[in-house]
């Protein structure tokens, strides 16, 4: 369920934001910024109640994602003294290590044995394409009824087009990482978490370095536009590069559908998450970060709030060479250009 808006994060002060103006405030905040909130409420089947739930959560998806941000967590149950635990990567091996984990959250609540209860975590866990997490959630309760969770039913509690939950393995210690539990062994694996994740998503804002990794509907867009641009007659034409590209930049990345190929949906296998993809491009800027501070819109040393941007001559070289990848133009032809401009 979306809850489109901005979250700015509580990284960028009052204080420093008096001191910006303008695109060099955007930006200062467009790393802290997500884009789109979601929550994920798993099934529910009331089948058990003890002291905790350790689980997966990983970002897995083919959208151009730049990364999840997950705030909280909602359960139900007796609850009492609260914590939540996170662990890079996978909760696996682990479930016994407690110097492995960090702990995010720890608050006391009254019982809610109907009405799921927020647990917002001290800091959002962030998860870029293709990366894990375990977290582990616990009540500290003596007895039997801290938290609500399920039999596993499947391997994945819950997905969506950028986020699954794995089911896991639940704990019957009132001790976090206890080893002994009322029946000896105090682990049960094969077990699902119930409740609900708020998380956010921060998506990529369009570049020529991200171009491949954008719906088909806007791949086709920009390569409409550069080559309405390359024809006299066209309105377009009278339209520089830069000013088309940055337009781009700014237009949200579903504008012409989420159908990424030929056949796809936009939504990864859980099984198989892409790899997460790392760009030097002068262009791979996150949302908010424009293109005033590139040399395609300064000249030798000209106005970027990151010091030199090169010769103009340069500048031109690179977006000449961005807009014939975009138009799909051969490397012969690139040859032929640098030639005579030589």
């Amino acid at each position: 369920r979306g809850d489109p808006g901005v979250r700015v994060g509580s990284a960028i002060t009052a204080a420093a934001m008096t001191t910006l103006d303008g695109v060099l405030q955007l930006d200062a905040v467009a790393d802290e910024l997500v884009h789109e909130n979601f929550t994920c409420d798993t099934r529910d089947h009331e089948d058990h109640t003890f002291c905790g739930i350790m689980f997966d959560l990983a970002c897995e998806t083919e959208r151009p994602v730049e990364y999840i941000e997950i705030s909280s967590v909602h359960v139900r149950g007796a609850l009492g003294p609260m914590t939540v635990w996170t662990t890079p990567g996978s909760f696996s091996g682990k479930h016994e290590t407690e110097e492995a984990w960090t702990k995010v959250y720890s608050e006391t609540h009254a019982r809610s044995h109907n009405e799921l209860v927020e647990l917002r975590l001290q800091s959002p866990l962030r998860l870029k394409p293709g990366e894990r997490l375990g977290l582990y959630v616990h009540s500290a309760l003596p007895g039997d009824e801290g938290i609500v969770y399920d039999n596993c039913r499947r391997s994945i509690s819950y997905h969506d087009p950028q986020f699954v939950v794995y089911s896991g393995m639940a704990h019957l210690s009132y001790r976090p990482f206890g080893t002994s539990g009322f029946w000896g062994r105090p682990w049960r694996p094969n077990r699902e978490f119930v409740g609900r994740v708020s998380y956010g998503v921060r998506w990529k804002m369009w570049s020529p370095s991200v171009h491949a990794q954008f719906p088909l509907g806007f791949r086709e867009a920009v390569r409409t536009v550069l080559m309405g641009s390359r024809r006299t007659e066209s309105l377009l034409y009278l339209l520089q590069d830069e000013i088309i590209l940055f337009t781009f930049n700014k237009i949200w990345w579903n504008e012409w559908g989420t159908q990424m190929g030929a056949s796809s949906t936009g939504a990864a296998a859980p099984s198989a998450p892409p790899a997460a993809s790392a760009s030097s491009s002068p262009y791979s800027s996150p949302y908010g970060h424009s293109f005033f501070g590139h040399p395609f819109f300064f000249g030798a040393g000209g106005g970027s709030s990151s010091g030199g941007c090169g010769s103009s001559s340069a500048a031109r070289g690179s977006l000449a060479s961005s807009v014939r990848r975009l138009l799909g133009d051969s490397d012969e032809e690139e040859e032929e250009d640098e030639m005579s401009e030589e």
